[in-house]
């Protein structure tokens, strides 16, 4: 545009009011969003080893529960009988194979005396160690039997809080039968997505900071870390999944909420930055109106990205300028401008 022109456009001594802010050099954090979903840690489906009639449930449901709590307890009468069986025949297997070492004792003492022959020696040291064997087939046959009494009693693996139970007392339930879940909440797993043009960065800021605001409450929580970085990119969409840890110690945070995540990668020092209602988008590209000696000035620039209501500009700006903010409508290059304080109204914006 010719200068004639901008005359022509501008009105000769027209003074258009308007606001403005100094840009500056300073320090601003590199943001990152996306959608996260919360994700339990753990989460542990109660399941029956065994098929048995339901004695006790021994939790209220969407109670939290702790790790080595009885949940429930099944009718193990036969299971108590079978292992007093097994104990009593593992005792007198042992009686019987007592008596049968006396017998190789004895035996060897005779064959010295020539009053027995070798091989009712031999023949007792055999009896002796098949008895021993079947001591140990009837102690590893309790054993056996101990591990499945304790199918019986149905304890949490886990801290956390637990769902609806499945069943009541008095129910029977089949092996393999969901009882209910256990979920982890403290701490609490909040999963998202990346482009993977961020696995540098991600890899680099060790315990970023991440932080969620809940979709509908609209409520942020911002202790979060990142924890995980899955080993594999999504190849139909480009996107490296990751996880922050967050203590959830109020519980705010509950498995399958959405959320957009921010995560802070790092901070960047001495960089020039403006308020974004000073960077304008014209046919050339962005460009921000800047003052000097009352005149406004066309001044190209290159954007970065938005933290916090500033422009990051990455050319075009030293630090020092002052760039009007509001009244750019009004203005053309060359234009007579009046900064006005803040709190008054701007003319013809």
């Amino acid at each position: 545009m010719s200068a004639a022109a901008q005359k022509q456009q501008s009105p000769q001594g027209r003074v258009v009011a308007v606001l403005a802010a100094k840009a500056e050099r300073t320090a601003l954090p590199v943001r990152v969003e996306a959608l996260g979903t919360v994700e339990s840690m753990v989460t542990v489906p109660i399941r029956s080893r065994v098929a048995a009639a339901v004695d006790m449930v021994g939790f209220s449901d969407g109670a939290f529960v702790k790790e080595g709590d009885l949940l429930y307890r099944l009718d193990s009468r036969v299971i108590d009988a079978e292992i007093r069986q097994a104990d009593a025949t593992l005792a007198r297997d042992k009686v019987q194979l007592e008596k049968l070492l006396r017998d190789v004792e004895r035996y060897t003492g005779l064959v010295t005396r020539n009053a027995v022959s070798q091989v009712q020696v031999d023949d007792a040291r055999t009896a002796a160690d098949v008895q021993r064997a079947v001591v140990a087939q009837d102690e590893a046959n309790l054993q056996s039997l101990k591990v499945q009494r304790g199918y019986y009693d149905i304890r949490s693996p886990a801290s956390g809080r637990i769902g609806v139970s499945t069943v009541r007392p008095g129910a029977v339930i089949r092996v393999d039968d969901t009882l209910a879940t256990v979920r982890q909440l403290k701490p609490i797993y909040v999963a998202f997505g990346l482009p993977e043009r961020y696995i540098g960065d991600l890899r680099a800021a060790q315990d970023a900071k991440v932080s969620i605001m809940l979709q509908g409450s609209g409520e942020t929580i911002s202790d979060g870390r990142v924890a995980v970085i899955d080993n594999t990119v999504d190849p139909q969409t480009g996107t490296l999944t990751a996880r922050a840890i967050f203590p959830n110690a109020d519980e705010r945070l509950w498995p399958g909420t959405l959320g957009s995540v921010t995560v802070t990668l790092r901070v960047e020092n001495d960089i020039v930055a403006v308020p974004s209602e000073a960077v304008q988008n014209g046919q050339d590209g962005t460009f921000v109106f800047v003052v000097e000696d009352g005149i406004a000035h066309v001044r190209p620039v290159t954007a970065a990205r938005t933290v916090d209501g500033r422009t990051v500009i990455t050319r075009g700006l030293s630090g020092s300028e002052t760039v009007v903010t509001d009244g750019q409508l009004s203005l053309r290059n060359g234009s007579r401008v009046n900064v006005r304080p803040r709190a008054q109204p701007v003319a013809g914006s």
